[in-house]
């Protein structure tokens, strides 16, 4: 592991850059356009989201998993933050959400009165979003710190600590907000499904993606696109069980190209890079076609959407030129 001094860039822009791409790229929230208002959010929101992100990059390196791994911890993550944390999966009704209805009541799932559209596109949001983009582009644009711990024996528990802080408190808000108070039958099958779901990336599921060397590449433009059309497709699906399904089959189809590609095409940190780029521009168009938030003005919702965009195709050029002449050669793409 490398001195905390060359770490510590790393950790701040894994910490406060996940709370970015979760929750602020699509616009939605009474504080957009509040430059203030949105700064202390990032820095409070970082130890559940950037947090999360380190400490799953942490297991998967220091276990020798690969990125499948990373990104069935991460649906343990999305499962347990609506299931356990903010408890937005049980939500009768959001306050300030006025189409929260719209989006849960058409999926839900009798005996459980649990919506499946809302369910999946979350876990799939927070493996995308909140997890995976960040570390896409770490790996992307740090090359130093590939397949290397960023955390030590003072940062592990710290992190979990301040992660075990915050989540507990949007638990607490999550009560309040949703009129909830959870009962043990259900928080314990929450657990217990989140817990299978993370003890998968031990299994041979989680083992690092074998890659071929072939020299056929993949275009920068063309993985961009298929990003940006594969995030904007799962947000723009409707709240029925046909939406369900047409969700179920953008991943089955994403998740079979991902790993045709990584196998029979020259893929490491540039592809992976541009996927993450791709997920976070995918995201910034979607906020500009969500509805404007109560009390925001359209000129401060577009400023920021712009301003968004902007570090988006910076951050694009910035992942290129880090990974212009690179080419990971090894047997096994780990993050």
């Amino acid at each position: 592991m490398l001195s905390l001094r060359r770490r510590i860039l790393p950790i701040l822009c894994v910490l406060l850059g996940a709370p970015v791409t979760a929750e602020f790229l699509q616009a939605y929230q009474a504080l957009t356009g509040d430059p203030v208002a949105v700064a202390g959010a990032i820095v409070f929101l970082a130890p559940l989201y950037g947090g999360a992100a380190l400490l799953i990059r942490e297991i998967t390196v220091r276990t020798g998993r690969g990125w499948p791994a990373t990104l069935i911890l991460a649906a343990a993550f999305g499962l347990a933050m609506p299931g356990i944390v903010d408890l937005s999966m049980f939500g009768v009704d959001a306050p300030g959400v006025p189409y929260w209805a719209e989006l849960r009541e058409p999926t839900l799932i009798p005996g459980l009165h649990v919506s499946a559209f809302s369910t999946i596109s979350w876990a799939a949001g927070h493996v995308m979003m909140s997890v995976g983009a960040p570390l896409a582009l770490l790996y992307a644009v740090a090359p130093v710190h590939r397949g290397r711990p960023l955390l030590g024996r003072v940062g592990i528990p710290a992190t979990i600590a301040a992660w075990t802080v915050v989540a507990v408190q949007i638990h607490i808000d999550g009560r309040e907000s949703f009129g909830l108070t959870p009962t043990a039958g259900p928080m314990i099958l929450m657990v217990a499904v989140v817990v299978a779901i993370a003890a998968l990336a031990m299994s041979p599921l989680g083992s690092p993606v074998g890659v071929s060397g072939q020299s056929r590449t993949v275009p920068a433009v063309l993985i961009v696109a298929g990003a940006v059309t594969l995030k904007v497709s799962m947000d723009l699906l409707p709240s029925t069980w046909l939406g369900v399904a047409a969700f179920l089959g953008l991943v089955l189809l994403a998740g079979i190209i991902l790993h045709f590609a990584a196998r029979h095409r020259q893929w490491g940190p540039r592809e992976i890079g541009m996927l993450g780029v791709g997920v976070v521009i995918g995201g910034i168009l979607i906020g500009f076609l969500a509805p404007l938030p109560p009390g925001v003005t359209a000129t401060a919702k577009l400023t920021q959407n712009a301003a968004l965009l902007l570090a988006a195709v910076l951050l694009a050029f910035l992942t290129s030129r880090r990974t212009r002449q690179v080419h990971d050669g090894a047997p096994e793409l780990r993050p």
